[in-house]
């Protein structure tokens, strides 16, 4: 009985490896081994229901419990795109930084295969080949959440998929990986046809502390796009290159505001004089938000020749940009020992940048990546 049931472990092994790989194999062959438990068992079984509801909640739970019995239907779900309007994980929320109004079974299911981890590496990475753009795209952004360094190539083929939204999903996962292996194919994904990919493959060597980054975003400066350029401009702040100054000075003169107040915010991170004439400019600009995020900048220059222009900028007919300037002036003082009252609601100044229809990210002195 023994040997038989020796042969037929073998033989399981042998075909699931295949599929979910021997470390998966090992874990899921233990979780099974062990009673599931009912509340499980039922999820799973939801998680092919009737209604788009039900499945999304039922994955929703199963990553919260990190079930690695629950991959195989898991996988299954990603290629669901059913819309759910109704709010569901709570997790989610967190996810996006806001309320989730809207969303799919197949989206949920990848973050609940994220959360379960590496034994869900292999079965997504093999999700990249299904056949369904949606499966590859959710599965790209999944495997973006998992610190496995079996990920790295499988996102950088997923960077060349015939389908764009896979390609911006595999960059912005890119973005996530601590590899330099990453920084070519992300380069090269800034020149794709596609503006979303072209801007999230600004956002993610943003996050790479590798010069090689630094010409390719500066080339991207120019992208016929704004969204992109101000993308650009976001990841270049986050360089401590001087390349990056004389581009972004010539980028307070960009068509669109946001391009402008981006760099603007991105020369204040740059600790170089040469950008003060610029930025003094930018307190003309005829956008609110550009002169604000110009007076901030202006505020960590603490350069002598910003101290007029600032004063005149109190009086701005801008609420927000005289608040700016009063706080620039302030931290001016505070570098000198003078005895300033500061509040610390005012330190900062807030810059949205799209990174795909479902990213932003928060690009105050801080950043905090959401996918």
């Amino acid at each position: 009985m023994r040997i038989l049931s020796f042969v037929a472990a073998t033989f399981f092994c042998v075909v699931g490896c295949t599929f979910y790989g021997v470390e998966a194999l090992n874990t899921f062959q233990q979780q099974t081994t062990n009673e599931i438990s009912a509340d499980t068992n039922a999820n799973i079984q939801k998680l092919a229901s009737a209604n788009p509801l039900e499945r999304t909640e039922a994955a929703c739970k199963l990553g919260k419990a990190r079930a690695v019995a629950a991959i195989p239907g898991l996988i299954q779900l990603l290629s669901d795109d059913t819309p759910v309007e109704q709010p569901v994980c709570e997790e989610k929320e967190n996810w996006r930084g806001r309320g989730m109004d809207k969303t799919t079974p197949g989206e949920v299911a990848a973050v609940a295969l994220s959360q379960i981890g590496r034994e869900a590496v292999e079965p997504l990475i093999t999700t990249l080949r299904s056949s369904a753009w949606q499966a590859r795209a959710n599965a790209a952004f999944a495997l973006g959440l998992i610190h496995d360094d079996r990920v790295i190539e499988p996102l950088i083929s997923a960077t060349r998929d015939p389908e764009a939204r896979v390609r911006a999903k595999a960059s912005w996962s890119l973005g996530l990986v601590g590899d330099h292996r990453a920084v070519e194919p992300l380069s090269v994904a800034l020149k794709d046809a596609d503006t979303r990919v072209r801007s999230q493959a600004a956002w993610a060597l943003g996050l790479k502390g590798d010069e090689r980054s630094v010409e390719p975003l500066i080339l991207a400066l120019r992208d016929q796009d704004e969204k992109v350029q101000s993308q650009a401009a976001w990841a270049l702040g986050l360089k401590g290159d001087y390349r990056a100054v004389e581009p972004l000075t010539i980028a307070l003169t960009a068509s669109h505001e946001k391009v402008r107040s981006q760099a603007a915010w991105a020369l204040g991170l740059k600790g170089n004089a040469n950008a003060v004439t610029a930025l003094i400019l930018a307190l003309r600009d005829p956008n609110a938000n550009v002169r604000s995020q110009a007076a901030w900048a202006l505020g960590l220059k603490g350069d002598e020749r910003a101290v007029e222009p600032l004063r005149n900028a109190l009086n701005d007919p801008d609420a927000k940009v005289r608040k700016q300037a009063r706080w620039a002036l302030d931290l001016r003082e505070l570098k000198m020992g003078k005895r300033v009252k500061m509040k610390e609601k005012d330190l900062d100044v807030d810059v949205d940048v799209d990174v795909d229809p479902e990213v932003k990210v928060n690009v105050k002195p801080e950043v905090k990546p959401k996918p």
